[in-house]
């Protein structure tokens, strides 16, 4: 666990001892002298450290984790200078001269405190007090007027780059996508760095349109693309898929309803029919040619999402029998089915009744909404021209 070792305590507090002229630190059983100039860092890869109450007052913490605010004005930035470095210059040089501004404006009050603190006798028959008085209230006038005029055209060149804030906003979510990765294995480790050189290359595509939209669309087609092709190298052959998948649900969410995520994951399970179905068997609730291994499964299908089971039509077991005894079932859903429910209700559909085929059913569901996003992105920036 961090934390802040106790022995630096003294040190933190600066609880200096006068020898002579130069001051002293005790730092466990040693005296050592101590230098004004001297500045303590302490590191940690921990994002959340435990540091104890009474250390808190003594340090300043200071988080470097990114964070999706953070990296997302970060890449609108890193666009709008391949895009439009006309517009980022120009804030650049009005944020300087705001800066400007501001400190002269704080030169002025402190002068005029100075003027008023010095001045001699009547401050009322002083002339030159006075007129003093006037041209510093004069110039504050201006660079108030120049501070709002430079205000106003800030939030103008911020609306002409707000028009690229859904690249960085896709990106953004794209890079916590892949950290996410982490968590499946500790090797799969992608640091910010490699992700904004993807972006960069990203973004010397060429323009193939001076629409925006269609700029933008074009831009996330190609950083998806590419950031799928990336990771998917670097990945394990048996946990290529489940990127797919993942990578999917972050990017596309509204492909997915609710819970259907969780029961396909196994976050909701079956317990709860067990039990309420404990006095009516389940054979008697379900057709006859679904396997008896499977009625947890399907009873589980029908307590989550009782829309979905009404479209199945399962008690047709006709409509059901080339499914039930295909080799590639995931292919041989019922058309009128088919038609009915979203492609990721045929994945929880195979899932609960033909397990042996969940995999090739994913990897169609993976490659179906792969190609919906490619085809997705680049579309809606036609739609808009």
């Amino acid at each position: 666990m961090d934390g802040v070792e106790p022995v630096l305590y003294p040190l933190l507090r600066r609880d200096l001892m006068a020898q002579g002229p130069r001051y002293v630190v005790q730092i466990g059983d040693k005296v050592i002298d101590y230098n004004e100039d001297f500045r303590l860092f302490l590191a940690t890869r921990n994002p959340s450290p435990f540091i104890p109450p009474d250390a808190k007052s003594v340090i300043t913490e200071v988080n470097f984790t990114t964070t999706r605010a953070g990296l997302r004005g970060q890449l609108l930035a890193l666009t709008i200078q391949q895009e439009k470095p006309e517009l980022e210059s120009k804030k650049t040089k009005l944020l300087q001269q705001e800066e400007e501004k501001k400190i002269q404006l704080a030169q002025l009050e402190e002068s005029l405190l100075e003027t008023l603190a010095t001045a001699q006798g009547n401050i009322l028959e002083n002339k030159e007090l006075i007129e003093s008085l006037n041209q510093t209230k004069a110039s504050s006038a201006l660079i108030q007027q120049s501070l709002t005029e430079s205000h106003r055209l800030q939030m103008s060149l911020d609306q002409e780059r707000d028009a690229y804030l859904p690249l960085a906003e896709t990106a953004s979510k794209m890079y916590f996508v892949i950290t996410d990765l982490s968590k499946i294995n500790n090797m799969y480790r992608f640091s910010l760095a490699s992700f904004l050189r993807l972006f960069h290359r990203a973004l010397q595509t060429e323009q193939e349109s001076e629409s925006t939209d269609v700029r933008i669309s074009t831009l996330e087609s190609h950083l998806k693309n590419m950031v799928y092709e990336y990771i998917c190298r670097s990945l394990f052959k048996a946990d290529q898929l489940m990127f797919a998948l993942h990578f999917v649900k972050g990017m596309n969410p509204e492909l997915f309803q609710e819970n259907e995520w969780d029961v396909f994951t196994g976050l909701i399970v079956g317990d709860m029919v067990r039990k309420t179905d404990s006095q009516k068997s389940l054979r008697e609730q379900f057709p006859s040619w679904i396997d008896q291994e499977r009625l947890i499964a399907v009873a589980l299908l029908k307590s989550t999402f009782p829309v979905l089971y009404q479209y199945l039509c399962l008690n047709d077991s006709d409509l059901w029998l080339t499914f039930s005894h295909s080799s590639c079932c995931e292919q041989e859903i019922p058309p009128p089915i088919a038609k009915k429910i979203s492609l990721f209700q045929q994945v929880l559909v195979v899932q609960a009744l033909r397990p042996d085929r969940l995999q090739s059913a994913m990897a169609a569901f993976a490659s179906q909404a792969l190609v919906y996003i490619w085809i997705n992105s680049w579309m809606d920036g036609w739609l808009d021209r």
